[in-house]
């Protein structure tokens, strides 16, 4: 369980491990959070060569319980949600009136009348508020944000490091699927699901929070001379960058909406009603919207959130998220670029500090991890 500190900011289960481990705390969503441990340089290159673990803890999740859950979720999100099966995960996202994105989350369906929403932590205290507003029918709603906790191994040798520690075939789960199966040092099954946030394969254990410092360190004990590696927030925002996932507030927020974010596949526009739906419809067929494209500084210089984007003398739009993208080799960002901005390959300007530099608007994912032999 988590603990109230000075008010304001909360501390998850595994906080003591964190500072055992010399983690530099930051505030995020809510939480005093590990933004790293050794360098965000190492950790990534832990997920992305080897595997490394998160404390995703500060993350709501919410169950759901009830007949009507699919039915009544199709009408507050973009994708489908009704047709899911047992033992499947979805992404999606719940959108306003205006198509604008309240939050993007993950449902887990997990029987026919119980299901798991994972939300942002910082969108944690509006969706809560949200989806009780919307409640409906014999929908069932408990809000487990701090209660609950959730680990996740990232990168090409999770399956390998997890599977001694869990009675799942972990390798024969799909991505986007979970299952409830007992692992090593609980007291009852946990739900593991094959999702992720980094680009790369692994998994997120959903725990009871007075049992996952025993898992986390168990799995580091036996598994940190090979190579597995705790990893912060700073690690986690490069990863997914790289790999062209949207951050919320970032590449989406309550006025950009799945479209101007490139998500336009999740929306499933042939339901026959969702909140947004008319506003989202309007804008598709006027396809004259903003809309984030990736960007590749052609220098050193590194691209931040805020900075003005040009093309030639017109501030063409403005730089959503940026870093160094070490998989790349390059300074890369996101936009949010106006439309003859936005094509592949278009040459702009990202305007740091009063000078302009070169950068090329380039294909989202900056990265794909290696297809298995």
């Amino acid at each position: 369980m988590t603990t109230e500190i000075g008010g304001t900011l909360r501390r998850t289960a595994l906080y003591d491990a964190h500072r055992a481990l010399g983690a530099r705390i930051v505030p995020f969503g809510g939480f005093e959070m590990p933004v790293q441990y050794t360098s965000i340089l190492a950790e990534h290159e832990a997920v992305r060569k080897r595997a490394g673990l998160f404390d995703l803890s500060h993350m709501a999740q919410f169950a759901l319980r009830g007949a009507g859950v699919g039915a009544w979720a199709e009408t507050l999100t973009v994708n489908n949600v009704e047709n899911m099966k047992g033992g499947q995960a979805r992404y999606n996202i719940f959108t306003n009136e205006r198509g604008g994105a309240h939050d993007d989350v993950i449902f887990y369906r997990l029987g026919d009348e119980r299901w798991l929403l994972v939300v942002n932590a910082g969108n944690a205290d509006k969706m809560w508020a949200h989806v009780s507003a919307e409640r409906a029918g014999d929908v069932e709603l408990e809000n487990l944000h701090g209660e609950r906790a959730l680990v996740a191994i990232q990168g090409p040798r999770a399956v390998e490091w997890l599977q001694p520690y869990v009675e799942a075939e972990l390798a024969a789960m799909k991505y986007y699927s979970c299952a409830e199966t007992r692992v090593k040092g609980t007291r009852a099954p946990i739900l593991i699901a094959r999702t992720g946030y980094t680009g790369e394969d692994g998994f997120e254990l959903f725990l009871p929070s007075d049992e996952a410092t025993g898992v986390w360190d168990l799995l580091l004990a036996e598994n940190r001379e090979r190579g597995l590696a705790p990893c912060g927030l700073g690690a986690r925002d490069v990863l997914r960058l790289e790999a062209g996932m949207p951050l919320y507030g970032h590449e989406m927020t309550e006025e950009i909406t799945p479209l101007q974010a490139g998500l336009a596949w999740a929306i499933k526009f042939d339901k026959p009603a969702f909140c947004g739906k008319e506003a989202l419809l309007a804008q598709r067929d006027a396809g004259d919207y903003a809309r984030i494209v990736g960007l590749t500084m052609e220098g050193r210089v590194p691209a931040r959130a805020g900075y003005p984007v040009f093309a030639g003398a017109t501030q063409a739009g403005e730089v959503r998220s940026g870093s160094f993208g070490p998989a790349v080799g390059k300074n890369i960002a996101t936009a949010l670029v106006e439309p003859l901005a936005a094509p592949d390959g278009t040459a702009l300007e990202v305007e740091v500090r009063g000078v302009r530099h070169a950068a090329v608007v380039t294909p989202l994912p900056f990265y794909r991890r290696p297809k298995a032999s």
